[in-house]
């Protein structure tokens, strides 16, 4: 047993290694060409292993993308969830969520590039749905209705927020790929403070709207 443990974490440590070696060299160059143009015999050649080494890790292209999608998302997903398990304040929360978008894609802008290429190749291919269990905004929504229960925030209200807060994520998302690809702009309209302008009056809007319209 004791010959068998150090081994086997070894050649896991080893696979992790290289499946995290794949999914950047991956990246790099779906971003940069589109995920079209781009394929497997191409990334192993990056990566300097043989195809069927490639097939090993990965089944295809898309199992591929979506690793590196889901590699992101448990980023955000962990900052939501500690967050939570720190007693943070909903306003604080969603602050936090803000501003990792915003430093996600600012900051490295070629994140915004490969989830652009992502939605331009998704629109010609057939993307096989799959459940993710630890998205941002399963994580987001489950947070949000556990207020409404507390009867923190109206009923009815989680969907609302959560809808809002997609579409300012989305925003921010292609604002950064406009700002360092297409037209740079002197001075950017997302900033933290931005952020937390629009996070108080998302949330006051939402409440208004419920204590006026959904008595």
């Amino acid at each position: 047993m004791k010959q068998t443990e150090p081994t086997k974490l070894d050649r896991q440590d080893r696979e992790q290694r290289m499946r995290a070696k794949i999914k950047k060299a991956a990246f790099a160059l779906m971003a940069d060409r589109g995920i079209d143009q781009v394929s497997m015999r191409e990334i192993a050649e990056k990566v300097k292993v043989t195809k069927p080494v490639l097939y090993y890790y990965f089944k295809n292209k898309e199992d591929l993308c979506r690793s590196i999608v889901a590699e992101h998302e448990q980023g955000f997903s962990k900052l939501l969830e500690d967050s939570f398990n720190r007693g943070d304040e909903l306003e604080s929360v969603l602050n936090r969520l803000l501003g990792a978008h915003l430093e996600f894609f600012r900051k490295t802008p070629v994140n915004s590039k490969f989830v652009v290429q992502m939605l331009a190749y998704t629109l010609n291919k057939k993307f096989p749905k799959e459940e993710r269990k630890l998205s941002p905004e399963k994580v987001l929504g489950d947070f949000l209705s556990g207020k409404e229960n507390l009867h923190r925030l109206p009923a009815g209200a989680t969907r609302d927020i959560s809808l809002l807060f997609s579409a300012l994520f989305s925003k921010i998302m292609l604002n950064a790929y406009v700002e360092a690809y297409i037209q740079p702009e002197k001075d950017s309209p997302y900033t933290e403070e931005t952020a937390r302008r629009l996070t108080k009056i998302i949330l006051l809007g939402v409440k208004q709207y419920y204590e006026i319209y959904e008595k």
